[in-house]
């Protein structure tokens, strides 16, 4: 009598917990892949990074001896990859969007994109968006500003300034 109650406790505590390890385990197992597509493409393009960041399913890094940075989101279908010279960028730009929500008290504004804008030298090349949240993705607002800007110094201070004025006929 005792044995049994002892395997159908174990049996119990074990249909509890072992879930809960699982979807741990595959969750570090994305986060790893992730990771191992990022060193890819470093050792791809031969960076080696100063700084980098990642949160949630973006990874950023920056080499600032060669003043490129490297920008991957990972999505359910295929990972957004951005590789930048920064030495070819003119401007670079926070560009938020912010909504209304109405809650039962009041309206609140709310964040609901957070994008870094990269505008190239040559107009000829399209503006990179790189996106820091989204608030229809699957992670919560975490520091994106504070984040957002902090990429925005770094990159400012890597861009090659265009000194513009009149040229002599």
């Amino acid at each position: 009598m005792e044995l049994e109650l002892v395997i159908i406790s174990l049996v119990l505590v074990a249909s509890v917990f072992v879930p809960f390890f699982i979807i741990d385990f595959s969750g570090k197992s994305g986060i790893a892949q992730m990771k191992k597509l990022f060193k890819l493409e470093l050792v791809k393009n031969n960076l080696k990074l100063t700084e980098q960041e990642n949160w949630g399913n973006t990874f950023i890094g920056v080499d600032r001896e060669q003043k490129k940075m490297l920008f991957m989101k990972f999505s359910e279908v295929d990972p957004s990859i951005h590789l930048i010279d920064l030495s070819k960028i003119q401007a670079c730009e926070i560009d938020s969007k912010i909504g209304s929500v109405k809650t039962k008290v009041k309206k609140e504004n709310i964040l609901k994109q957070l994008n870094l804008k990269i505008s190239p030298i040559d107009t000829r090349n399209p503006e990179v968006i790189l996106n820091f949240y989204d608030w229809e993705g699957i992670y919560s607002e975490d520091f994106e500003m504070a984040r957002a800007e902090k990429w925005k110094t770094i990159i400012k201070s890597l861009m090659t300034t265009i000194v513009t004025g009149k040229r002599a006929a």
